[in-house]
């Protein structure tokens, strides 16, 4: 199944008289080919369940305060003006604002929330999911179940056109979010795959045009109450579509309208803080009010951050999960303590990188730090202890994705230079090593290997991994010239450890330099 359109999911949930839900967890388990089983895909997504349900808890019960001071509480202030009983909204929806309000909340106080699809628009999904338990209408496994249906709906939104706000300004972010949660509660209560794709569509459509203005580049204002007031419009869509109501224009060309005006967007309104509401007297005093006059600037040779993704630790956007994994491919490809770092950042990366944290999420990939390390508090101190020389410019590095940086990275006695990008929902492309032109997310295994340009190199090593019954997945190779420098990139089924790459050098000698490099 490739998920790229929302015809053709229908269609095959339809003849095949599945749940979209169903199609996604079967096309999960052929992804990861065996490794995983029916039940340990679902208690992942269990996990991610369970982090949504704890940020609602937390910012619902405690006046929960950015680290800026700037936003706050206001989930936890919902939730008890309803207890007064006086509410002009049903007191169900509205606790479904209060809820997802209270999830961005907490992403701004540096708490644990879940990416759905990225921090920006975290709050939705938790919220109406937190709603349904609330009202004992559905078990956890049901709910669960849905989780895959969102999934699957989210995965078109972003092979069809984006999910990033740098991309597609906030209609890709807060509007996929709704699109997926409205889909999501359809499915929950008993809708079929044609009413899935009709509450897409009429979620989507009502957040075209969306902006993505964050004042001061954080994730605070207008995201918190952005994600409030659109899981209401989540909880309507859905709704609608179980009444009967059809989306004229088709879901997958909303999504491609979507996409359109995302591109025709001016750079001011695409997360760079520039733009709208950041751009407003008010917008810019608050920004002066957190960090002063600056907004780049050299880094004073100390830092660093982290960001758990899927399930991260705020105040970060998805970008800044992607960040600290770009870091982490550097340290990997490095192969050695760091010694100094040197960031060059692009568009959105060098406007919002304070506002996002994407300085300290970079250092903190280059100390090793990966999206599962809940460490964040220590993080400074770690790098101060490390004695991590490092600095941040801003530069053109060419037609690159908004969010990318290049990273040149020393160490006692190596040097390796990437140019990454954070695409979306905390994945990365990797598009340049040491020079050669290159594609790799280091999601799967992945071998590096340098080496001089020679005939049968190829070869051999395929035959060599063949042996030790490895599967290559991808392969690319990248010459200066012939019988000149090279890099072999080889995407693997199944990691290698350090003593298979030592075995790999002793046998082909030739081999200059390797490391694997696995971001999770």
């Amino acid at each position: 199944m490739s998920f790229t359109s929302l015809k053709e999911l229908v269609y095959l949930a339809k003849t095949q008289d599945c749940k979209i839900s169903e199609m996604m967890i079967e096309s999960e388990l052929q992804f990861h080919g065996g490794d995983l089983n029916r039940e340990e895909l679902i208690n992942i997504m269990r996990e991610q369940f369970h982090v949504m349900m704890e940020s609602v808890k937390i910012g619902t019960e405690n006046l929960t305060m950015s680290k800026t001071g700037i936003t706050g509480g206001d989930g936890f202030r919902v939730t008890e003006y309803i207890k007064e009983g006086k509410t002009i909204v049903n007191p169900i929806s509205l606790q479904v604002v209060a809820n997802a309000m209270a999830v961005n909340e907490v992403n701004a106080s540096m708490g644990r929330i879940v990416a759905t699809p990225t921090a920006g628009s975290a709050g939705i999904l938790p919220a109406v999911l937190t709603a349904m338990v609330e009202r004992n209408e559905f078990s956890e496994d049901e709910i669960i179940q849905a989780m895959f249906t969102s999934s699957a709906l989210g995965l078109v939104i972003a092979n069809r056109a984006s999910i990033s706000g740098a991309q597609g300004g906030c209609q890709a972010e807060i509007g996929s979010a709704t699109a997926m949660a409205a889909g999501a509660l359809v499915e929950l209560h008993g809708g079929t795959p044609e009413q899935v794709g009709n509450a897409v569509g009429l979620a989507l459509k009502n957040s075209l045009g969306l902006v993505c203005d964050p004042v001061a580049g954080l994730v605070e204002i207008p995201c918190i109450t952005r994600n409030g007031l659109h899981a209401l419009t989540a909880m309507a869509a859905a709704d609608m579509a179980l009444a009967g109501v059809v989306s004229i224009i088709p879901p997958d060309e909303v999504i491609d309208t979507m996409e359109s005006i995302g591109k025709d967007l001016p750079p001011s309104l695409r997360e760079t803080g520039i733009g709208g509401l950041a751009g407003t007297e008010t917008g810019k005093e608050i920004k002066h009010q957190v960090f002063g006059d600056t907004t780049l600037e050299i880094a004073n040779y100390k830092s660093a951050y982290e960001i758990i993704g899927p399930i991260m630790v705020g105040p970060s956007s998805s970008h800044t999960a992607g960040a600290v994994r770009i870091g982490n491919v550097a340290r990997q490809l490095l192969g050695e303590e760091p010694e100094e770092v040197v960031f060059s950042l692009m568009e959105s990366f060098a406007k919002t990188y304070q506002g996002h944290g994407t300085d300290l999420a970079l250092i903190a990939g280059v100390l090793g730090f990966t999206t599962k390390d809940s460490d964040v508090s220590l993080a400074k101190e770690r790098a101060e202890e490390a004695g991590l020389r490092y600095n941040f410019l801003e530069a053109d590095l060419g037609n690159y994705h908004p969010n990318t940086v290049r990273i040149n990275l020393w160490g006692p006695t190596k040097h390796v230079e990437i140019i990454g990008s954070s695409i979306g929902g905390g994945k990365i492309e990797i598009k340049e090593f040491n020079g050669y032109d290159v594609k790799f997310s280091g999601e799967r295994p992945t071998l590096v290997l340098l080496h001089p340009d020679r005939v049968g190199f190829i070869n051999a090593i395929t035959e060599y991994l063949s042996r030790h019954a490895i599967n290559i997945s991808a392969l690319t190779n990248r010459r200066s010239k012939i019988n000149g420098p090279s890099v072999s990139i080889y995407e693997l089924d199944m990691n290698l450890i350090d003593d298979d790459i030592e075995s790999l050098k002793q046998q082909f000698p030739f081999i200059e330099d390797g490391a694997m490099v696995y971001v999770q």
